[in-house]
């Protein structure tokens, strides 16, 4: 329970706060218009999310110098993606943009909780395929910024082309399937699993450079948690 609202507060507070500091300097999309105008809110939201992912933190947290690792190296991650030093953001280095936000959410929903409880499995081969699974999962994000992002990013749509994006989307995601089934062969009769890989190589395809925030951080984001759901099954 902890776990989740560790992951949500969290998510909510980097998320929001990434927006908040890049709308007093950015205002090309309508979404960061919108939180320009809403900054005052967002940022008590922002406020509210931290204080609550740090207690849910506190509650859960078996100290170890691999959880701190891994928690120092999320939230370095987290911060430098749109903070800038030496006038540049992480996000901005060439290739590593849709990679960080993989290895970023890994970190928190896959790595952390299996050193934080000590369970028996190797939290780094999960930790893969999860990453594969959420680089494939974002390349839609990539897709819809390709008007926006510098072509010096060299994002995968800007180096392949969308076509060439979308197939690498889905050989990841497929990827993932494949590996999870094989360490666990009852996701292969899973039918939240198969439903939910099954609906994100749907939304990857139907992705394109006009697409809306609603369809992105709506639906494919929102397609996520039927992985999470495909646990309990």
């Amino acid at each position: 329970m902890n776990y989740g609202l560790f992951s949500f507060f969290s998510t909510l507070a980097v998320y929001n706060g990434q927006r908040v500091f890049k709308s007093k300097k950015l205002n090309e999309t309508p979404w960061l218009q919108w939180v320009s105008r809403n900054r005052v809110v967002l940022t008590f939201v922002v406020a509210t999310a931290t204080i609550s992912a740090v207690w849910s933190l506190l509650s859960i947290l078996n100290f170890g110098w691999n959880t701190a690792a891994v928690l120092i190296l999320s939230g370095f991650i987290s911060v430098l993606y749109v903070i800038k030093i030496r006038g540049k953001s992480l996000r901005e280095i060439p290739h590593l943009k849709i990679h960080l936000i993989a290895l970023s959410w890994t970190l928190l929903l896959i790595v952390f909780p299996i050193i934080n409880e000590s369970i028996f499995v190797s939290a780094w081969e999960y930790g893969f395929m999860h990453y594969l699974f959420i680089l494939g999962v974002t390349i839609p994000f990539d897709i819809r910024d390709l008007k926006y992002d510098s072509v010096s990013q060299k994002t995968i749509p800007q180096l392949v082309g969308v076509l060439g994006a979308k197939m690498i989307g889905v050989v990841t995601i497929f990827l993932f399937a494949v590996l999870l089934v094989q360490v666990n062969p009852s996701f292969a009769l899973n039918p939240m699993f198969i439903s939910a890989i099954s609906i994100q190589i749907l939304l990857l395809i139907f992705s394109n450079e006009n697409r809306s925030d609603i369809y992105c951080a709506g639906l494919i984001d929102g397609a996520i948690g039927l992985l999470g759901l495909s646990y309990f099954f």
